[in-house]
């Protein structure tokens, strides 16, 4: 099987401060087949101590792109996945498991992709969460659900390795705004003439089909066979 492209992921470690934990990380990314670390907010490391630690994956904190803030970090993602198990009243309301994120991520047409992580002994605060798209959770036991920070690196890039030998190996750009528009103002016309809307009627299903394209990232062919069966079930109507 070929080695999967992951050259758009990347993780983030916001306000880390062991040099242990990042070689740790450094390590983990590797063995999933992940290169891009990102260190945000952080302070400078122990190499010697880092290197102990990443073993045979050093290269990966010597290529990392440093930034004084998560905010400029996230400057050129398209998604980025704050991992916290923590929920409060400023906190994202809707937390994904990992694998979940994962297989969605993974599907993804295209632009870069962000694992966030936080502090070892705070994890993400409130504000650093509020700058992700949305928030990820690893499912652990109640009893003790607290993960050192090379650990849920590991758990997350394991579950995005996991994605992405189970999922297609093909590539396509997803259909663009104007031709869906085209394409779902064509199908309501046809039911329009048929006597499908009342008056004025229409908006909702255009923009739900137009909204539900989007979210699906259809390919050319699949908006054209969407369009086709609209058509069709159109035509059976007005027999």
């Amino acid at each position: 099987m070929p080695e999967p492209d992951l050259s758009r992921f990347a993780v983030i470690l916001c306000g880390a401060e062991e040099s242990a934990n990042v070689g740790s990380v450094c390590r983990a990314m590797k063995t999933m087949g992940l290169s891009r670390l990102v260190l945000a907010a952080c302070p400078d490391f122990d190499e010697e101590r880092m290197k102990t630690l990443a073993v045979h994956a050093a290269e990966l904190y010597e290529s990392a792109q440093r930034f004084s803030s998560l905010a400029e970090a996230l400057g050129k993602t398209s998604l980025s996945a704050g991992v916290t198990r923590r929920r409060g009243e400023r906190r994202k309301s809707f937390s994904m498991d990992v694998a979940s994120f994962a297989r969605d991520a993974w599907r993804r047409p295209g632009g870069e992709v962000a694992l966030v992580f936080g502090n070892e002994r705070s994890g993400l605060s409130a504000e650093e969460l509020e700058l992700c798209s949305l928030a990820v959770h690893i499912p652990t036991s109640e009893a003790f659900p607290s993960l050192n920070l090379a650990q849920a690196v590991q758990i997350a890039c394991y579950e995005l390795r996991q994605a992405s030998l189970e999922g297609k190996t093909g590539s396509y750009e997803p259909v663009a705004r104007a031709e869906i528009d085209a394409s779902v103002a064509r199908a309501c016309e046809r039911l329009r003439d048929l006597g499908f809307f009342r008056l004025n009627q229409g908006t909702e299903l255009r923009d739900l089909l137009r909204d539900t394209a989007e979210r699906a990232a259809l390919s050319p062919s699949e908006l054209r066979y969407l369009e086709a069966f609209i058509q069709k079930m159109a035509g059976l109507a007005g027999k």
